[in-house]
Order: structure tokens, then C-alpha cells, then sequence
């Protein structure tokens, strides 16, 4: 599992090469009620940044396997993470 906070580049270069990725879209302090799971190829988190801004700075990315960002949430964070409506 990869974590991106500051570091738009190092993130688009991880989903590029991890297609079959997922990724959690998640506050910098990571909270129970905001863990959003994403595919690497949703065009949610892999476009044009909605607001203008940079993907890795209001929010940070965790990248890895499904199953691991999962066990994370639940170690680590102490909640459950929601599917993207969008890409699940």
C-alpha cells in the first residue's frame, strides 16, 4: 500500500501503472465517516482535478489492493470504506 499526500506525480504514476489498483480518497486525517474507494481507473480521481486544485492536497490517496486498503480501514481508521458510486 502506497499513501500520496503532496504528490500529485508519484499518485498519477501509480494509477497509470496499476489499472487493476484501487485507491481510497480520504481526508488528512483519515476519519471513519469519509474512506471512498475507488478503482485507479475511475475517471473520479484519475480526470482533471474537480475543483482546479491538485488531487493530493486537500485530500490524500492510498493505493494498493483491494483487500489490503480494506484491512487498513478497519485497523487503522476504525470504520468500513464506501464504494465510489461512479466506479463500483
Amino acid at each position: 500500500m502506497q499513501r500520496f499526500a503532496d504528490d500529485d506525480a508519484g499518485y498519477l504514476n501509480w494509477i497509470s501503472r496499476n489499472p487493476d489498483g484501487y485507491v481510497v480518497n480520504t481526508n488528512r486525517s483519515p476519519s471513519p465517516s469519509y474512506l471512498i474507494l475507488h478503482r485507479a481507473t475511475c475517471r473520479t480521481i484519475a480526470e482533471s482535478p474537480t475543483r482546479g486544485g491538485r488531487w493530493t492536497d486537500q485530500y490524500i490517496k492510498l493505493c494498493g489492493g483491494r483487500a489490503e486498503l480494506e484491512r487498513w480501514a478497519h485497523e487503522e481508521v476504525g470504520g468500513p470504506l464506501k464504494p465510489c458510486a461512479h466506479c463500483e
